[in-house]
């Protein structure tokens, strides 16, 4: 760092009053401060986690201002003893406020900026720490095994170097969110463990419950059996008795009914005599009539034999005078062809030749048209 940053001067109250009566005195005088200012501050490294340094750029900016104070202050002095020149004054006051406040914030922008940083770098730390310290204010609705989760995730964490400054406060907040939490789990292990004997007694209870609904159960169930069997032993003797009645009964109406198909028998033996004969006659219609109708489709069966030969002979002839037709019809093409290709030079041989090799598609891209 230059040794002689510090010998910036604030200017004094003569040099102001004799400036301000002179055209361009003011800017003459923030002109000098701004030379100065380069010639002894640009250029400068500065190391501001250094407080020699924070306090040096701090104290320049500071007789800059000072130096704006003075010459405003001058100003305000030369306006009341000379009221001619209030408006010059002024625009001079406003000229030295703006320029000089601007050097100013030139000046101390590294700083501000160093500052800035360093208070982000500040709550980057307070906020670790806070996220340190949350699972202590959390923890009271959480079950053991979470809470245990998150001892083991703390103690897992490493507070070091990287803390900076705030590493003893960060261990520090370990520390205790840690007890609080060793201290949460005893809690809820308690108390899960009093919920745990509470539902083993409910489930005592429960069990000692059911247990006496079996064994009422059981007892209405031999009750129900004992009277079903009671009951069953009744009805039995009264089935044996029905029985014994409806097969008395069944014997009188065998008897009844053996001398009923007695008679029914023999109307039906002479019925099926009577129905025996008149099938007998049905029979003979029938092969008569079978007779007729085979006589009947010998007939149908010749007619239609003929009338498709005759169908198919006026076909055949049919076609054959189609293709007889065809050949003519292609011959007369083809003769017409002869002719043209005679016409044009070619003997009768080599245009049957050509004209034979296109109708065999042996000239390609060349067809015949009939």
């Amino acid at each position: 760092m230059n040794a002689q940053v510090n010998e910036l001067q604030v200017i004094d109250q003569k040099e102001i009053a004799l400036a301000f009566n002179n055209d361009q005195g003011i800017q003459a005088i923030i002109d000098n401060i701004k030379a100065q200012v380069n010639e002894k501050f640009e250029g400068v490294v500065w190391d501001f986690s250094k407080k020699k340094d924070r306090d040096t750029v701090a104290s320049l900016a500071y007789k800059v201002g000072r130096s704006k104070t003075a010459i405003d202050a001058e100003g305000k002095k030369l306006k009341e003893q000379y009221t001619v020149f209030t408006k010059k004054i002024d625009a001079e006051r406003k000229l030295a406020r703006e320029q000089l406040e601007a050097e100013q914030a030139r000046i101390r922008k590294p700083l501000d900026e160093w500052e800035q940083a360093e208070k982000d770098r500040k709550q980057r730390h307070v906020d670790h720490i806070a996220a340190i310290k949350m699972p202590a204010n959390l923890c009271g609705e959480w079950d053991a095994a979470s809470i245990k989760d998150a001892i083991q995730t703390l103690e897992s964490k490493v507070i070091d170097s990287s803390f900076e400054d705030f590493e003893q406060e960060a261990k520090l907040a370990k520390f205790e969110t840690l007890e609080k939490l060793r201290t949460a789990l005893v809690t809820r292990e308690k108390y899960e463990a009093e919920q745990a004997e509470l539902e083993r007694l409910r489930k005592e209870q429960q069990e000692r419950e059911q247990r006496e609904r079996d064994e009422r159960i059981a007892k209405e169930a031999a009750d129900k059996a004992r009277i079903e069997a009671e009951a069953k032993a009744l009805a039995e003797q009264r089935r044996v008795e029905r029985e014994k009645q409806e097969a008395q009964e069944k014997a009188e109406r065998e008897q009844r009914e053996a001398a009923e198909r007695e008679a029914c028998l023999k109307a039906e033996k002479e019925a099926a005599l009577l129905r025996e004969e008149k099938l007998k006659q049905q029979a003979i219609e029938r092969e008569k009539q079978a007779e007729i109708d085979r006589q009947n489709a010998i007939e149908q069966e010749r007619l239609r034999i003929e009338r498709e030969q005759e169908a198919k002979a006026e076909a055949d002839r049919k076609a054959e005078e189609a293709r007889l037709a065809n050949v003519e019809h292609m011959r007369s093409i083809n003769q017409e062809i002869l002719n043209k290709l005679c016409e044009i030079g070619l003997d009768e041989d080599q245009a049957k030749a050509v004209i034979t090799a296109i109708a065999r598609n042996q000239i390609p891209n060349v067809s015949i048209k009939y």
